[in-house]
């Protein structure tokens, strides 16, 4: 399994990845600078560095879904689409396999993604806000280390969110459809629940709780999949 996600990985254009994950956290800094424009409209939604830094998480598993469908598009859907997959299903190497890598290696970079872009911008707008004083409150660097279990479930559990929109992708081996179920997911987690704009992305155990929905539907689609004729 290991060689097949290595040699998924040297198929992968790495430097539009790392091109796409500079423009995703350039976007969302420059949506965290936006903040110290109005503090009076910006006070209306946040209070202090906890909700800033859930903000943050909102943003970085919108994008990194997102992103994660496009990918699921680019090396699963479009290959069944254009059926170029059966040259793959000749190699000697199980069907299955083949394509559980191709979740893995994306699963995986959602989740380091994730990671580092929260950490990251965490950090940067940390050291801006103490230069300059964009928020009224302070905002500290360590929040992130102080947050770090939270994080990294929160990164397996977008890892696995990320593969949910798979089911509707190979249901018509549709990329419109596999990009739109991402941008549902995300809304309907940042959506608010009640007045004081709790959504359900703030319950640790709903994230959870799809991202194991997640895997548990790639590894059934997979098994659907490679049981087809072409």
């Amino acid at each position: 399994m290991l060689n097949l996600m290595r040699l998924e990985m040297k198929r992968m254009n790495f430097l539009t990845i790392g091109v796409t994950f500079l423009l995703i956290n350039a976007g969302i800094l420059s949506i965290l600078l936006l903040l110290g424009i109005d503090p009076t409209i910006t006070a209306e939604s946040f209070t202090n560095a906890g909700e800033i830094m859930m903000f943050i998480e909102i943003m970085a598993v919108a994008a990194f879904v997102i992103y994660a469908s496009v990918l699921l598009s680019n090396m699963i859907i479009e290959e069944f689409k254009s059926k170029t997959i059966t040259v793959l299903f000749t190699t000697p190497v199980g069907r299955k396999q083949l394509l559980l890598a191709k979740v893995i290696v994306i699963s995986l970079l959602t989740f380091v993604s994730f990671l580092v872009s929260v950490g990251l911008l965490s950090s940067i707008f940390s050291l801006l806000n103490n230069l300059y004083g964009i928020l009224w409150f302070s905002f500290p660097i360590n929040l992130v280390w102080e947050n770090i279990v939270h994080l990294l479930v929160t990164g397996v559990a977008v890892a696995g969110m990320a593969l949910i929109p798979l089911f509707f992708g190979m249901i018509k081996y549709s990329i419109p459809a596999t990009i739109t179920s991402s941008i549902l997911i995300i809304a309907i987690l940042s959506s608010s629940i009640n007045s004081d704009g709790t959504n359900l992305f703030s319950f640790t155990a709903v994230p959870l709780a799809l991202g194991i929905v997640g895997f548990i539907i790639a590894y059934l689609v997979i098994s659907k999949a490679v049981k087809k004729d072409f």
